[in-house]
């Protein structure tokens, strides 16, 4: 039963709902019409949920969870159970709470290890989610702007190789893999019309995004610029982040996962402690076979608007049954 007059804000709350009706379970929005918190009962149990800034999985314990927020503590985590991360350094970007920790991380140090670094870098905020400011950076001019515009919103974050290849999520639910896809970075199609920039401006993605600071490359792997016109038809693939929420695409959406891909998304959600994660995972194999996988990082509050997309409410359901019956015990 649902007791809301409104459709809610929070995809987490409609997923909620919908799952609730098939169970025959009552949902009551706590926030009104938002639904960041809310209510399931069934016959004297009761459980609250948090969406937004929250995570209402309650398969994930708050230790494992906060673990996995932290991509810098999740990636160690990860390389101390032998399990191949990407490799990485982190650094403050602010000052603040200087005295609470250890030298050579500070943001003088981060400028520093910048000016031998190979180029490009990848950098996105430890604490960071939906791939905003996660960023190509191509020089030292950048990475000092980029120090300087994240730390408006963030207090550290992780410097990362750039890797180009192809990017795999895997969702796994009390130990099994449920279902797989493949990743694809944003994209624009061209009209003869619009400058890239424009195009930028126009993309598909969550309200809230900041505009992608990304370079674009066309098809022949030609650099386009901000202010260049894209052809009729031309297809320009953005590097950066290949999340949804800044236009980032989804194929292949399978039950399950592929084995290697499947065993290895299993290994990193034990060895954070996870019994809900989205795993996301290069394969950076010459012949794209999976049998070289690194992992990108451990997501423990997954959005899955992806199945919404592909019409999987089936696997939704599935997930927030599971999630149901580890709340209403």
């Amino acid at each position: 039963m649902l007791i809301t007059s409104q459709r809610p804000l929070s995809a987490h709350a409609r997923y909620a709902a919908r799952t609730a009706a098939a169970c025959g379970y009552n949902f009551r929005s706590l926030d009104g019409a938002d639904g960041y918190l809310f209510e399931i009962s069934d016959r004297g149990r009761r459980a609250v949920f948090a969406a937004g800034a929250g995570s209402p999985y309650a398969l994930n314990d708050a230790r494992a969870a906060s673990i996995a927020r932290d991509k810098a503590f999740c990636a160690d985590v990860l390389r101390a159970a032998g399990l191949p991360a990407l490799p990485g350094r982190m650094f403050f970007v602010t000052k603040r709470w200087a005295d609470m920790r250890g030298p050579g991380r500070e943001p003088e140090d981060a400028l520093e290890y910048v000016a031998s670094a190979e180029f490009p870098l990848f950098c996105k905020p430890i604490s960071g989610s939906n791939g905003f400011y996660a960023e190509r950076i191509e020089n030292e001019a950048g990475f000092a702007d980029y120090m300087e515009r994240v730390a408006r919103e963030h207090f550290a974050i992780l410097v990362q190789p750039y890797v180009r290849a192809v990017e795999h999520r895997v969702f796994v639910l009390e130990g099994r893999a449920l279902f797989s896809y493949r990743k694809h970075l944003p994209s624009v199609t061209g009209d003869g019309v619009r400058t890239l920039g424009a195009w930028l401006e126009a993309m598909a993605r969550e309200p809230y995004a900041p505009l992608p600071m990304a370079r674009a490359r066309n098809a022949s792997g030609q650099l386009v610029e901000l202010d260049e016109v894209v052809a009729q038809g031309a297809r320009v693939t953005l590097e950066g982040p290949a999340n949804r929420s800044v236009g980032g695409g989804s194929t292949d959406l399978r039950d399950g996962a592929p084995e290697h891909l499947a065993a290895l998304a299993l290994a990193a959600a034990e060895a954070i402690g996870l019994g809900l994660a989205g795993v996301d995972i290069f394969d950076t194999s010459a012949a794209g076979d999976l049998s070289e996988l690194a992992i990108i990082e451990v997501n423990s509050n997954p959005m899955i608007a992806t199945l919404e997309d592909h019409g999987r409410c089936d696997l939704i359901e599935t997930i927030w049954c599971a999630n149901f019956a580890a709340a209403l015990r």
